[in-house]
């Protein structure tokens, strides 16, 4: 008996052990040089969105540009490898609440934290209190005319944006979309298929 139990405490000990290293290999910071087929992989389906957004197109395997991830026509940051940009109608609709993502790959962290800063300090656009903390660095920001809605993280080499029209100030949709993607590029890292559902990431948000 005594054999027995110490033989279902060390499969438990396993099983926690194991369940932990896995649970740590989705939190750690992005440093992987994707290949174009895992950011696509890591784009999440309609289904894998907020309510009520479909893939527009039905289609997220459109590669980036670079002048996606600088936000000035024509330009490309430096250290910029590749990226992945998609977009999801609202209930039907190709103008109302619609969202953007864009995914944008650097060679170094330094290179990243460069873009995201020029991504996230841009005349019009105010900040938003923080929903909670995605990546290494996070921001919410809102353009107060238009109503827009952005979300913005960078977790080592890659930075993430989530841009919602017509959100009038709700950033709940963007924040659920950016934790999603972040969460889906760490499990496509650490070998795993991406499962992350915006669903999955606003349950972890109201439970902090």
């Amino acid at each position: 008996m005594t054999a027995l139990a110490l033989a279902l405490t060390s499969c438990s000990s396993s099983d926690d052990g194991d369940s932990k290293a896995a649970k740590d290999a989705t939190e750690q910071a992005l440093t992987k040089q994707f290949t174009q087929g895992e950011i696509t992989q890591a784009i999440p389906e309609g289904r894998e969105a907020p309510a009520g957004y479909e893939l527009g197109n039905l289609d997220k395997g459109l590669p980036g540009t670079a002048d996606d991830c600088t936000h000035t026509e024509g330009e490309k940051p430096p250290g910029w490898t590749r990226g992945g940009d998609t977009s999801y109608d609202y209930q039907g609709s190709t103008r109302s609440r619609m969202m953007d993502l864009n995914i944008c790959q650097f060679d170094t962290a330094a290179h990243a934290k460069s873009a995201y800063s020029g991504w996230t300090h841009r005349d019009g656009l105010t900040e938003h209190e923080l929903k909670a903390k995605v990546g290494d660095e996070t921001a919410f920001l809102l353009n107060k005319e238009s109503g827009a809605a952005y979300a913005y993280a960078r977790s080592g080499t890659v930075n993430v944006e989530v841009k919602v029209e017509d959100a009038g100030g709700d950033v709940t949709d963007a924040h659920d979309m950016l934790s999603a993607t972040l969460t889906r590029l760490q499990q496509v890292q650490s070998g795993k298929r991406p499962t992350a559902t915006a669903a999955d990431e606003a349950t972890k948000a109201e439970q902090q």
